[in-house]
């Protein structure tokens, strides 16, 4: 049984329990010996490890998204916790529960009932017609409810996905009754597609990584063209609502320099870039400040993707 979750150890703790491996970077040091840096995860957060001693050997023992028994001592560098390692060595299945690795919330399938029932009530036939074909598509439907909808930052857990396309449609809908020229059956098809790319462009096993396609075309081409070859299927779908739901889907990271290829260039695209990103950073707040809290801290760790701490009193 695991007894050590990164969440609530604390500097100077002796480590001997087991993590998901979730990076490993064999690298020369000045003086030509190598060292081996790491990141190990578990259902409560991420700590980076450092080895110095017989590094490209341990580095053979083990591959990343094996679960790993890990002995050390955790430190500080730069303000960070790491954990300076002694010995990782790979578990086989069995040695290990996966619930100490992942969070995965039992609340998914109301999230996905949310969404459909929500779905259910687009009074566009067209745009009805489009996402009961992935509704009614049980292979998606399956993946789509084990999805993450983010690596690290957002949702990060299976059914991450289910979780953030409902929460997203619940902010919309709010929107969209303060602003009643928003049309509302666009934005609301938007919130369940908008993310669909992400079913390809992630592996969603032990270990939430890019894809090759994933890494080579991104989610919102992945995404784009499984809503072009659904539109495709139905006949006379109209041109022009083809047009907005795909720039929906292409637009929705808001800015060129996020990923987007165009920026939202309609009322709807913008709504839904809105919900998008307040969803996802609300998501990732909460989080860090409930690890951080875990920890008996005021302040999280600086985090440079977004170049700030977060505040946890």
């Amino acid at each position: 049984m695991k007894k050590q979750f990164i969440a609530t150890i604390q500097e100077g703790d002796a480590i001997n329990d087991y993590f998901l491996a979730a990076r490993k970077d064999l690298r020369e040091q000045a003086n030509g010996s190598k060292f081996l840096g790491m990141v190990f995860k578990d259902r409560s957060g991420e700590i980076g490890g450092i080895l110095w001693t017989n590094a490209a050997s341990m580095s053979r023992q083990f591959e990343v998204g094996d679960v790993v028994n890990v002995r050390g001592t955790v430190t500080s560098y730069q303000e960070r916790l790491q954990i300076r390692v002694e010995q990782v060595l790979p578990l086989r299945e069995g040695e290990f529960d996966t619930a100490d690795l992942i969070d995965s919330p039992e609340d998914t399938a109301v999230h996905l009932a949310e969404i459909k029932t929500l779905l259910g009530t687009l009074q566009n036939e067209w745009l009805l017609r489009l996402v009961n074909s992935f509704l009614d598509d049980g292979v998606f439907m399956e993946r789509f409810a084990q999805a993450a909808a983010g690596k690290k930052w957002h949702h990060a857990h299976p059914g991450g996905l289910a979780r953030h396309c409902h929460e997203m449609a619940r902010i919309a809908c709010t929107v969209c009754e303060l602003y009643p020229n928003i049309d509302r059956d666009l934005v609301l098809a938007g919130c369940f597609l908008h993310d669909i790319g992400k079913l390809d462009e992630m592996s969603h096993e032990l270990l939430v990584d890019y894809t090759t396609v994933g890494k080579l075309l991104g989610h919102l081409e992945i995404g784009c063209e499984m809503v072009r070859k659904q539109i495709d299927a139905i006949p006379d779908f109209p041109e022009l609502l083809r047009m907005h739901v795909l720039h929906l889907i292409l637009s929705h990271h808001g800015e060129l320099v996020n990923g987007s290829p165009v920026v939202p260039k309609t009322l709807e695209a913008m709504v839904l870039y809105q919900c998008d990103n307040l969803d996802a950073q609300a998501d990732a707040f909460t989080r860090v400040i409930r690890e951080t809290r875990e920890r008996h801290l005021e302040w999280s760790d600086f985090i440079p993707l977004i170049d700030r701490q977060i505040w946890a009193k």
